[in-house]
């Protein structure tokens, strides 16, 4: 099962513990800008993302508007992650206020 996260309780998380944070757009989009340490996970790289990751490091999973990554986020935790969310805004309200990488 996964939870719902607000960007504010994604911040104090990521000061908080280890987290995997893990990008679902589109590599183009990714590459344009993204959350610090963040992974850009598609199809061609999820089971390696899978088998290769600490579950249990909380894993946060972001996409454009915090819809997408709501099916994404009950398919890790049906994976093995213990501790799975999906960011509620996303990253386009996330890049408003945050720190952006490229």
């Amino acid at each position: 099962m996964f939870k719902r996260i607000s960007i504010e309780d994604t911040k104090q998380l990521m000061q908080d513990k280890d987290v995997l944070l893990a990008d679902i757009r589109d590599p183009q989009s990714f590459a344009a800008g993204h959350m610090p340490d963040s992974r850009n996970i598609n199809n061609q790289n999820a089971a390696e993302f899978i088998e290769e990751s600490d579950k249990d490091k909380p894993l946060v999973v972001v996409c454009y508007h915090g819809n997408s990554s709501q099916p994404a986020a009950q398919y890790f935790a049906g994976q093995g992650f213990k501790e799975v969310y999906s960011m509620d805004g996303g990253f386009e309200l996330w890049k408003l206020n945050n720190p952006v990488e490229r």
